[in-house]
């Protein structure tokens, strides 16, 4: 699911890939992020700050909101550090490692990282951003097959050209503006 969240009329609109909420109120934000852009820690900042937006009322106590999880599943590693997991957990931390505790948790799921403890679920769905044929778990290939059933339906099928056409342009234009700023620096 794809869900829209803007605050007002002139702050930047967030979307999010997909947002779902668990029976306990908490917040789960799963991105997936096909380039590096560099900026998955400001992402996952202003990700987490648009979920957190919407969970109070006015006069509500803040004790009442609840944990919100920003996961970016990646085909590379977006951290600049040497380490090469494939799968990170980040929390507020203080200088003397003590955790702050606000309820915000950033996953990335590094699908070219070390794939040594990882479920073959997951493996399955790495695959799956890695562009490869799902062989491992189940939850990869189901994804696949209803991809399929997506891609081959008649309004479905419309949808994804349609989508598959409109990224293809988006990915033109990025590659455009990144080569006039390689000619503005010359």
């Amino acid at each position: 699911m794809v869900r829209h969240l803007k605050t007002d009329y002139l702050s930047k609109a967030g979307r999010l890939d997909i947002h779902c909420t668990d029976a306990y109120g908490n917040q789960f934000d799963i991105e997936l992020q096909m380039t590096n852009e560099h900026n998955v820690a400001q992402r996952a900042k202003y990700y987490h700050a648009l979920m957190t937006n919407h969970m109070l009322t006015a006069g509500e106590d803040y004790q009442s909101l609840r944990e919100t999880y920003v996961i970016f599943l990646c085909p590379f590693n977006p951290l600049a550090i040497e380490q090469q997991r494939a799968v990170g957990h980040y929390r507020m931390i203080s200088e003397e490692r003590d955790y702050l505790n606000d309820g915000t948790h950033t996953l990335i799921l590094n699908a070219s990282g070390d794939w040594e403890g990882v479920s073959d679920e997951l493996k399955g769905i790495f695959q799956l951003v890695l562009r490869q044929q799902a062989s491992f778990g189940q939850l990869g290939a189901q994804i696949m097959d209803k991809i399929d059933e997506i891609k081959h339906s008649k309004t479905g099928g419309r949808k994804y050209m349609e989508l598959k056409e409109h990224f293809g342009r988006m990915l033109e234009m990025k590659v455009e503006k990144k080569e006039k700023k390689q000619v503005l620096r010359l």
